[in-house]
């Protein structure tokens, strides 16, 4: 159940996202783009605000609570990270964020509990999930915007100088499928790390697999720390 303490927190965390997201979404950007960059980003993380509390009260029986606002707007502020947000305008990037927003709760909900030994911070939902929507989003910009000219994007003039690993200058349509072998890499370098991890952790076997990420574990914790439920919640694995 939530806690008064954690749901502060969560409230910090959310403002605290709000003051940096921007500026990591606007330091690959063109200088006379950075605003831009930061509008957008600003707009996405204010939708995916909103929207965690609407996508939670349909889809958890107890509603809403403060680590929603908190999951949401990062990952509104994942999905924004995609370069696409320098292509379409703050109303479309609403649709982004609460995109990430919707895709990230229905991990959670529905996910999460098969995989909480193995991802016990949630960051398939916050990161890979969200991740993935972005890189959607970004292909549909390229092959609609860039390969091909069904919509007209925004600032599509400073193509080059926005994205310069593409040439301006091809003949043939391929940055759509370069956005998808870029996403297929990313994916594979995760999965491979992520696998590489998992066999260090299990040879070291220093951390039984409840619990492990806690810090009662290894440290001594006010008594209300321990997580309720936990059949390991007393013991130490050191």
């Amino acid at each position: 159940a939530p806690r008064y303490q954690s749901n502060n927190y969560a409230i910090l965390g959310s403002l605290f996202m709000f003051v940096c997201y921007p500026s990591f979404n606007c330091y690959w950007a063109p200088a006379s783009l950075r605003v831009y960059a930061a509008t957008n980003t600003f707009v996405a993380l204010i939708s995916g605000g909103m929207f965690s509390f609407i996508w939670a009260n349909y889809l958890y029986p107890e509603g809403p609570a403060v680590m929603h606002l908190q999951d949401g707007i990062l990952a509104a502020g994942v999905a924004a990270s995609t370069p696409a947000g320098l292509f379409i305008d703050p109303a479309l990037m609403m649709i982004v964020g609460a995109g990430g927003t919707l895709l990230a709760t229905l991990s959670f909900r529905f996910l999460q509990h098969s995989i909480e030994d193995q991802d016990t911070q949630g960051i398939t939902s916050l990161h890979l999930v969200p991740g993935l929507w972005g890189a959607l989003v970004m292909f549909g910009v390229t092959l609609c915007g860039i390969d091909n000219t069904w919509v007209q994007l925004e600032n599509q003039y400073m193509f080059g100088e926005i994205m310069p690993h593409y040439s301006p200058t091809a003949t043939s349509p391929d940055s759509a499928i370069t956005q998808a072998l870029i996403t297929l890499f990313s994916l594979c370098v995760g999965l491979v790390a992520g696998a590489f991890t998992g066999v260090i952790a299990k040879f070291m076997g220093r951390v039984a697999l409840a619990g492990g990420y806690s810090d009662h574990v290894f440290w001594i914790v006010p008594d209300d720390f321990t997580h309720i439920g936990e059949a390991d919640a007393d013991s130490k694995v050191m």
